[in-house]
């Protein structure tokens, strides 16, 4: 929603709890009419709801509290910003334009390649840019009957093949992070390898 639109919502949502709470205040007998509109046009609206019968009473207050309710739930999701946009990497800009990536679209390459080296059970990777080029971490979680060097080595070796063919920026270090038993410790949910 643009910022025209949510300003007007906003506006439309603070006249909704102004009036919805002047004629509460007003039904429950907490205030006068007059002493709640300044015009009194306002006023003449609010002056029926000092004489309502007690049925008609209960449904005035039940709806006033429901929209005032659902009011402020409506004015705190358009106060809230708005979702971040996630993290990208620069991969060229010349004159035809500028070529971008999102980095969890690395992450799910370095993922991808990790995930294809035999013995190889589990991956998360983070990614850093450097000036000598993206510096890779994969935590990988390793089969016990698996050579770890030998594992390591080709992962390593797959993994910067794999982001410098996908993304086209070279990569200075791969480092890999392995243990036998499953990754723990992290803040999101373990990626698979599929």
């Amino acid at each position: 929603m643009n910022v025209f639109n949510r300003l007007l919502v906003i506006l439309l949502d603070v006249a909704l709890l102004v009036a919805t709470v002047a004629v509460l205040l007003v039904a429950l007998g907490l205030a006068r009419p007059v002493d709640l509109a300044p015009v009194p046009w306002f006023a003449d609206r609010l002056v029926p709801f000092t004489q309502i019968d007690p049925v008609s009473w209960s449904w005035a207050v039940g709806i006033c509290l429901a929209l005032v309710f659902a009011g402020l739930v409506l004015l705190v999701l358009e106060l809230r910003p708005g979702p971040r946009e996630e993290p990208r990497m620069t991969l060229k800009q010349d004159g035809l334009g500028l070529v971008t990536v999102t980095r969890s679209g690395v992450r799910k390459v370095i993922d991808r390649a990790a995930g294809q080296v035999a013995g190889v059970t589990e991956v998360r990777s983070r990614l850093q840019e450097g000036g000598q080029g993206l510096h890779v971490l994969c935590r990988v979680a390793v089969d016990p009957a698996a050579s770890i060097p030998a594992l390591t080595q080709e992962l390593q070796e797959r993994v910067k093949a794999a982001v410098e063919h996908t993304v086209g920026r070279s990569v200075a270090e791969v480092r890999v992070d392995a243990q036998v038993e499953p990754l723990t410790g992290a803040r999101r949910a373990p990626r698979r390898v599929q």
